[in-house]
């Protein structure tokens, strides 16, 4: 049976228990315990006026369906979803559409979220390497490969292509789309200079992008949750 923490309506947990075999718990008990092994999260944003609990689980890569209705922000729920911190948002009085956008999600194949290490799989060798070792992804022209670069510099290569390492990666909220054949792990991001036009990761690798790039980068990143701003 599925485990779903809630922040919605009775009425509509009682519809989902109709719909649905899962168990419920609440947020605050989540957030205060951090109950393991849940798999997923339903907010309804006419409850939730701030965003603490969507980056939340969003950082421990459970995956959030939001409840919205026709004239909520949309501004602030595409914010979410260019930060990868949304898996869907639905109208709370679609029932149907919030069955279907449960059970896609627990019968996606694709990699989960519980994986902490990858194989990178070329055609003369073979590497394993963990997910929090990985600096950036990106498609590099002049060999025509994939590059997959770690904290210590270490670059390994991928027959697959860039399209297909996204799409194998994309249930990792750790990783943030830069350009068209870049991903970073925005949790090793150190910098970001706008003057040199680079980013520098944990362990003082670089990554030189253009001044625009940068700007897209700073608004999909939650750069001040949990921090003090100087």
């Amino acid at each position: 049976m599925k485990k779903i923490g809630v922040n919605i309506d009775l009425n509509l947990q009682e519809i989902l228990r109709e719909l649905l075999e899962v168990e419920f718990y609440s947020i605050e008990s989540m957030m205060e315990y951090e109950i393991e092994r849940i798999d997923a999260v339903i907010l309804d944003l006419k409850y939730e006026k701030d965003e603490n609990k969507i980056h939340f689980f969003s950082r421990k890569n459970i995956p959030v369906v939001i409840l919205c209705s026709k004239d909520e922000d949309l501004k602030r729920i595409s914010k979410y979803f260019k930060k990868r911190e949304i898996y869907d948002c639905v109208y709370r009085d679609d029932y149907f559409q919030l069955e279907k956008s449960l059970d896609e999600l627990f019968n996606e194949k694709i990699v989960t979220q519980d994986a902490e290490e990858i194989v990178i799989n070329d055609n003369f060798y073979k590497a394993i390497i963990r997910i929090e070792e990985i600096t950036y992804i990106n498609y590099c022209r002049l060999s025509r490969k994939t590059e997959i670069t770690s904290k210590n510099g270490r670059i390994y290569y991928s027959k697959r292509g860039f399209s297909e390492v996204e799409e194998k990666l994309k249930g990792f909220n750790c990783f943030i789309k830069v350009d068209r054949g870049t991903l970073i792990n925005k949790n090793l991001l150190k910098e970001i200079d706008y003057k040199g036009e680079k980013i520098t990761f944990l362990g003082e690798r670089k990554l030189f992008v253009s001044r625009s790039k940068l700007k897209n980068l700073e608004e999909n990143l939650d750069l001040f949750g949990n921090r003090i701003e100087l």
